[in-house]
């Protein structure tokens, strides 16, 4: 289901922080003068943030560790967006930092986590990328909200599918759905671009699935059951 009002409103906060904290994470005193909440609020909402797969807190704290598209701790993805440096939480998250701040920006990576590294130009008119390259969807959409930190973890980069077939079997590692970057931008900037708002965490599951629809992805794997995601 969707966030609650409130958790929405925390949620998009954070994001808000993210960016205007030049990539650092929102501290619980920002996040309260954003939205008028008291710290314990803020607390008790981010743990049902956490509880609900939207952000991973870490460890034994109320810190944030991850709020897609970004993340506060290094990651293989590196951008730098208005002359600000984020780390985006995965390949697929990369694009939507700049879908979300709305601006040209470069995203650094690597190919599957081990390959060569690759750098694409995002502009107004979605990335370019010196070669063919795809986002590995491992993890199906129902799961994502399980453990970000791995569904993050498994979305990379690629040359072609067969590179992704070979990857899977050497690495041992679930083999998902392949997308061009062309169709994965649509679908980040149709996820990630409201999400400095409410209203962009308020959405239902039938909108949510409606959005992967919209990009021309139908396939099972982006199907989601009843539960709020991201």
């Amino acid at each position: 289901m969707a966030l609650a009002p409130t958790d929405a409103t925390v949620r998009a906060a954070i994001n808000a922080g993210f960016l205007a904290a030049h990539g650092a994470p929102p501290t619980s005193d920002e996040l309260a003068a954003r939205t008028g909440l008291s710290r314990d609020e803020i607390f008790d909402s981010l743990r049902r943030l956490d509880a609900l797969g939207s952000v991973t807190l870490r460890p034994q704290t109320l810190e944030l560790w991850t709020a897609p598209p970004f993340s506060a701790t290094p990651t293989l993805f590196r951008v730098s967006t208005g002359g600000d440096l984020y780390w985006g939480s995965c390949a697929w998250s990369a694009l939507g930092i700049c879908a979300l701040a709305g601006a040209a920006g470069t995203i650094r990576g690597s190919l599957g986590g081990e390959g060569e590294d690759v750098e694409v130009e995002v502009g107004a008119d979605g990335p370019h990328a010196p070669m063919p390259l795809f986002v590995h969807f491992a993890i199906p959409a129902a799961r994502w909200s399980d453990s970000l930190p791995y569904t993050h973890n498994m979305t990379l980069f690629f040359r072609t599918e067969e590179e992704v077939d070979s990857w899977s079997e050497r690495r041992r590692l679930p083999r998902g759905v392949v997308v061009p970057i062309a169709q994965a931008w649509k679908l980040a900037v149709a996820w990630f671009g409201g999400g400095a708002t409410a209203d962009g965490h308020t959405r239902h599951r039938a909108e949510l699935e409606a959005i992967f629809k919209s990009v021309g992805l139908g396939e099972p794997h982006f199907a989601l059951r009843p539960r709020h995601l991201w």
